[in-house]
Formats: C-alpha cells, structure tokens, sequence
C-alpha cells in the first residue's frame, strides 16, 4: 500500500508568498520613480529660481552699467534682492561680490535663520554677518555662485544660499508617504492573497477528501465545489467519475450475486438447457415470427450469428473445429444463465439469447453487452490457442448482433428478425471486399442499444441499413469496453 503523502509546504503559503513578493517589487518599483522624481522636480525649482535671480539682477546691473562704480548705489540692490528672499522663503542669503571679492550689496533672510537655524547666532554688523555666513559651511543649505553676465562680459559675480530643510522635509514626507502606502498596500494585498489561496486550496481540499474516503470503498461521496473555473470543472468531474464508478460496481455486484446463487446448482443448469433446447427446436420447426403489438414484452436480443458454421459437415470438420463448437455452445449456455438471459431460439442460422423476457431487469442492455463481450472473448482466446499450438482451424466467422425488439404470443417479433437480416445481409456482402481472415468475430448493436451501453463500451458507426417500411437503421460497431 503506498503511503500517504503530507503537505510539507501549504500552497495557501506558496500563493499568498507569491502574491506579496510581487506587492513589494510592485511597490519598490514605485518608491524609487517617485523619490527620483521628487528630486529631479526640486532640483530643476532651484535651478530655475537661480536663473530667475541672476536674469533680474543682471538687468538691473544693466541699467546702471552707464554709471560710474563708485556712483553706482548698491542700496538699490540690496532692496530689490530683499524683494527676492520674500518671494521665495528657502533663500537664506544674496550677496553680490566685486572683481576682488568684496560684498558690495546683500540681503539676510533672518525670520529664515530664527526658525530653521537657531544654532547661528546673529550678529548686529551686518557686513561681519554677511562675510561669516557666505564663508561657513551651513548645515542644510546650499551655496550657488553664479556670474552675472551682460552681452558676453562678466560683471559681478553672485553667490546664492539656499535652505535645504524645506526640501529635506518634502523629500521625508514623500519617503514616509510612500512607505505608509507600501505597508498599507501590503497588508490589504496579504490578507486578499490569503483568502484567494484558502479559496483555491479549500477547493482542492474538498476534492482530495472526496478522493480519500473513495480509496476507503465509500462511493457515497459528492464533492460541492460552487466555482466556474478549472477547479469547478475537476469537481464535475470526480462526481461523474463517482456515478459511473457506482453504477459499475453495482452491475458487478448484481451479477456477482447472480453467479454466487447459481454456482452449486448445475443440476438446475443442465435441465433448464435440455427445456430450452426443446423449446427453441419446436420454436424453429414452426419458423413463426408474428408482428408485436405494444411494448408488454420488451426484450434486448443477441444474435449470434452461426450461418457460416452451417456449412459445414459435421463428420469433416477437424477434432480442433469441435472441440471449440462444443466449448463454445457451453459458454453461450453458461454466460446466458449468469447473466440472467434466456437461450430463446436456436437455428442453422443463428443462437438468439434474450434479456428481459422472460427474466426482466432494468439494466438488461448493459447485461446483454457484458455478455456478449464475454461470450466473444472465450471464442477468441479458445480459437487463438488452437493456431498457437499449430493446429488447423476451418476458416469461419461468427459476429454479434445486438437490438431491442418484442416477444409476441412467445415468439420473437417479425421486426426484430427484419433487422438482423438486413445487419447480416450487410455485413456478409461487406465481408466479400474487406479484408480476408482465417476467422473473424465482432459485436454489432443498433443506435439504441449503442446509446443505452455507451458508458460502457466505445462505438464507431459504420453505415445505415434500409428496413421494408423505408426506415434507416444505424448499424453501430463495438470498439472497446470500459469495464
């Protein structure tokens, strides 16, 4: 007995890991674009407020360009680059340099140093001020040096301080921002990643328990797996699977019970095959085929077909031909009692084996089938073994045919005989331009039968016969059994 194997790792987790990995690439992805992006933007604000500045004052410096340096009032600039640090508030500092290297205007954004740069401590001379913070390196800021050039000539160089707290503070908030989002994000996407595999692995679980009590012998199981995608469509089919299973074994075991009952009687055997054997020659004497009216004595016929057996003569045939012809007739007897069915007539053409008449059952198609195939199989093997063994086997052909028809005032019905004649007239000239064997035996069965036995066996049409009332009957052929 294999042993059962045990889940090391759920896929609940291999789902759920799945799904949060890709949440955290999704997510780091974004993270990063976004934090570039946030820089690149405030970068580009402070490039462009340094252009804008050096562009304001360089015209500035272009109106007084006619005046002499010593004229020029620096007064003027000192008010206007004050009028810049109000426009924007990251200014720290402007101080417009001469040639050799003297702050000759500049404007100090105090509110600016008070609130975001208590550890400096102002200092009332403003010159001395000025020169300290455009020398000292500050903490968080940002030193531009940039000349002022008018029509291709420098003219005074400009140095700008920048307060990069405002910027640290909006990088941090999109920083926290996104990462909120991120852990946000991961627990909805963990949680939804958790139910979505315990809805798929809860699916799963209900078919593998189906599968497990069915290992057990229990067949009452039904799996009910409300879903419409591929694992709905496994549960659809393991109770299919579980239907037919059950109605197999019921067969089985109805003929198993059959055959158990039947087994120490032989006596019984022996006379019902002397009574039926007097009954059908007196029936074949009388060769009567009445027309049924109504279905009161519904039935399911075998044929067997011995019309090529006919021509031979008895004391010319081989030992090897009646040794099989007597095993054979044995079997006929044997499996019609098993199964329930009645040897009901016996000609020089065929072995006419009923079920449902007189023993009726509801399945009786699918007992003449298992029959038949059973009756056909010893043929072959019994005829196989003979060739095996070297003997000499007289060139013969014996097919089945199965059809459903009625019993009428005890005889078998004039329709019934109509259809096997014209399956057997078919066949026999079909056979003339098929290929040629030593022997040959198959099952053939009308639509209806095919139709009532096909979870059973497989079936291949292979033509269609015209009845006398101008009827088409399809001819179906046995191709393989499921049992």
């Amino acid at each position: 007995m294999a042993t059962l194997r045990k889940v090391k790792f759920s896929l609940r987790y291999k789902i759920a890991i799945l799904i949060f990995v890709l949440i955290i690439i999704t997510m780091g992805a974004t993270f990063y674009y976004s934090l570039n992006l946030n820089i690149s933007i405030q970068k580009k604000d402070m490039q462009k407020s340094i252009t804008q500045i050096t562009t304001t004052i360089g015209a500035l410096r272009l109106v007084m360009t006619q005046m002499q340096e010593k004229d020029v009032n620096w007064a003027v600039y000192d008010t206007f680059m004050s009028m810049i640090t109000n426009l924007d508030k990251n200014i720290l500092l402007i101080a417009i340099l001469d040639t050799d290297g003297t702050i000759k205007a500049k404007t100090i954004n105090t509110a600016l140093i008070k609130s975001e740069f208590p550890e400096i401590k102002i200092d009332d001379n403003a010159d001395e001020f000025i020169k300290t913070l455009v020398n000292t390196k500050i903490n968080y800021t940002a030193k531009v040096t940039q000349n002022i050039t008018i029509k291709g000539t420098q003219l005074s160089p400009i140095i700008i301080k920048f307060s990069m707290k405002d910027y640290y503070r909006r990088r941090n908030m999109t920083i926290f921002t996104m990462i909120g989002l991120t852990v946000l994000l991961l627990l909805f996407g963990l949680g939804g990643a958790w139910m979505l595999a315990d809805i798929i692995t809860k699916a799963f679980n209900i078919i593998a328990a189906g599968m497990r009590k069915v290992a057990e012998g229990n067949l009452d199981v039904s799996v009910n797996v409300k879903s419409n995608d591929e694992v709905g469509v496994l549960a659809d089919d393991f109770n299919r699977m579980i239907v037919e299973l059950k109605e197999k074994v019921r067969i089985k075991d109805a003929f198993d019970t059959v055959a158990e009952g039947l087994k120490e009687i032989d006596s019984i055997k022996k006379a019902y095959e002397i009574l039926a054997y007097q009954e059908m020659t007196d029936k074949m004497a009388k060769n009567y085929y009445p027309s049924a009216e109504g279905d009161e004595n519904r039935t399911i016929f075998v044929f067997i077909d011995t019309l090529a057996l006919s021509n031979f003569t008895f004391e010319l045939v081989s030992e090897e031909m009646k040794e099989i012809l007597k095993k054979f007739v044995e079997k006929v007897s044997a499996v019609a009692i098993n199964y329930q069915g009645a040897i009901f007539k016996v000609t020089e053409r065929f072995i006419l084996i009923s079920f449902g008449y007189p023993f009726r059952h509801e399945d009786d198609a699918k007992r003449a089938l298992i029959s038949t195939v059973e009756i056909r199989k010893e043929l072959v093997n019994m005829v196989k073994s003979k060739l095996t063994l070297g003997y000499t086997v007289e060139d013969f052909k014996i097919n089945f045919i199965i059809s459903a028809g009625n019993i009428a005032k005890n005889f078998i019905d004039k329709l019934s005989i109509e259809k096997y004649n014209a399956i057997v007239d078919y066949l026999g000239f079909a056979s003339k331009y098929g290929e040629k064997k030593k022997y040959s035996t198959d099952i053939f069965a009308t639509k209806d039968i095919a139709g009532a036995t096909d979870t059973l066996a497989k079936y291949d049409r292979v033509d269609a016969v015209v009845l006398s009332d101008g009827t088409n009957m399809d001819i179906f052929k046995l191709t393989g059994t499921k049992f």
